[in-house]
């Protein structure tokens, strides 16, 4: 398999009453980066990561998702 494009599309998940404004105050993100997450049209680097999900699976032999690429470490709650 060779990705030819990838983009990041939350829309499905997107509940109805909640609006760009309030999520964009309670990530501390800038509301135009959200908008276009939200409508799928964001491009960014996503490719980037496809491929490389990709190329390491092929040369490792082990299937590696993009979830596998992200080292998250959360909050710890005090």
């Amino acid at each position: 398999m060779t990705v030819k494009s990838a983009k990041l599309n939350v829309n499905r998940f997107w509940p109805e009453s909640l609006t760009i404004t309030k999520a964009a105050e309670e990530l501390s993100m800038n509301p135009r980066s959200l908008t276009t997450i939200r409508k799928g049209t964001e491009r960014g680097e996503w490719l980037t990561l496809f491929k490389l999900a990709d190329y390491l699976s092929k040369k490792t032999g082990k299937h590696i998702s993009l979830e596998d690429l992200f080292e998250v470490e959360n909050e710890s709650s005090k």
